[in-house]
């Protein structure tokens, strides 16, 4: 790094972190309105905040959240959410953003000791060289004219209902919270969470259009949740218009048809645009022409071991076993080694091991296998992954591998 002999830490408190929000919004190329930085100081721990300054000018940011992620069959674990990175645009290809990952890791690592970290880049180039590997979601966008569900699908309808602010609040906490049990990677919400992203969508700071929250209930039990906003109408609401959806939650395929059929069906919309959705999302099973549906699947949220044995040790695995394997880690120095995973029964262990490995592991490839999505051949292609013992290819699959793919509604 050129300069980086000339920076300084910089301690954030309640006092200056306006000036952290500022230097943040700038790599951002956004406006640190007051908005801008009440949003972030209701959230953001300045405890926690790393900032990296050049002759007391904040330079370079970073801050992460102490949260809990939902893990394979039905566990859970303290994870940092990370957030908030930027470097300003006149520090640029120094390492500086090197060197506040590598800060940050091991702060999290030693001092916060939470053994998994996420994040939502803005750049997907960026965290793979700091151990991060990628989940995945679908977008969709499709015309109105083609959103005609196969006969029969929907004959049974559920409640649904248009919510207030304050409903939808409360709703966005109980649906994500109660998906924990149903899908690995949800981060567990209190209400602060779902009050910024509420606030975010009626004050139009995510959206020019107008913002609206749904529920859907099954015997009086919420079970599917939507935000969406309509854009490019007049105030006579009859021109053309797309219908945007922010968030779409559901505990079960019922909930999902029910939403699906409610968003699709809603008057004066010519297009409907629709981005993180789960990856195994149903939609275009019931659809009479699936091939007009523009679907893809991209990157979703990136996660990343931290703390090796005790993230292994915080899941449950699918198959009774042993797993030797020599894992490198260039950041956080007490991941290189070789180690034991043993998941006799619900309380798995993970210890060092002098034994020779089945497999040698990037923390990039150990953390994509974590959640339960992943493809071995995939893993081996790009250099994650060198199985030495052929034989336990079929335990690694049947061990880690989950039915229900990763998901995080929460945008941080």
């Amino acid at each position: 790094m050129k300069r980086y002999n000339k920076l300084s830490i910089k301690k954030i408190n309640t006092t200056n972190i306006k000036d952290f929000a500022k230097a943040e919004a700038i790599p951002y190329t956004s406006d640190s309105t007051d908005y801008y930085i009440k949003r972030l100081k209701m959230l953001a721990d300045p405890k926690r905040a790393l900032a990296l300054a050049d002759k007391d000018k904040i330079i370079g940011t970073a801050n992460s959240f102490s949260e809990y992620i939902s893990l394979p069959k039905n566990k859970s674990s303290k994870v940092a959410a990370v957030s908030y990175v930027s470097v300003q645009p006149t520090h640029r290809r120094q390492g500086i953003l090197s060197e506040m990952m590598k800060l940050q890791l091991n702060q999290i690592y030693s001092d916060y000791k939470e053994p998994l970290a996420i994040l939502w880049p803005s750049e997907t180039a960026i965290y793979g060289r700091f151990g991060y590997a990628p989940t995945r979601e679908k977008h969709y966008k499709i015309s109105k004219h083609n959103t005609q569900f196969i006969p029969g699908i929907n004959d049974n309808p559920l409640e649904i209902k248009i919510l207030n602010k304050k409903e939808a609040i409360n709703s966005y906490v109980e649906i994500n919270n109660n998906l924990m049990n149903e899908r690995p990677g949800v981060m567990k919400l209190t209400k602060k969470w779902a009050e910024r992203r509420i606030e975010d969508l009626s004050s139009k700071y995510l959206s020019t259009g107008p913002s609206y929250f749904v529920g859907v209930y099954d015997a009086n039990k919420l079970v599917g949740f939507v935000t969406y906003t309509i854009e490019g109408n007049n105030e006579y609401g009859n021109m053309p218009s797309s219908l945007n959806i922010w968030d779409i939650m559901y505990i079960n395929n019922k909930a999902a048809i029910n939403i699906w059929n409610y968003c699709l069906n809603i008057d004066l919309v010519d297009e409907i645009n629709a981005k993180g959705v789960p990856e195994d999302d149903v939609l275009e099973s019931l659809l009479i022409s699936p091939g007009s549906l523009n679907a893809r699947i991209t990157t979703s949220f990136w996660i990343r071991i931290v703390n090796v044995i005790k993230a292994l040790e915080a899941r449950s695995y699918n198959e009774k076993g042993k797993l030797i394997f020599k894992l490198s880690d260039s950041i956080i120095n007490q991941n290189n080694n070789t180690f034991l995973l043993d998941t006799k029964n619900q309380n798995s262990t993970c210890k060092i091991s002098t034994e020779s490995p089945d497999i040698e592991i990037t923390i990039n490839g150990m953390s994509e296998i974590y959640l339960g999505t992943f493809n071995l051949n995939n893993l081996i292609a790009s250099q994650n992954l060198k199985i030495i013992n052929k034989k336990i290819i079929n335990f690694i699959n049947r061990a880690f591998k989950e039915k229900n793919t990763p998901f995080c509604p929460m945008h941080f």
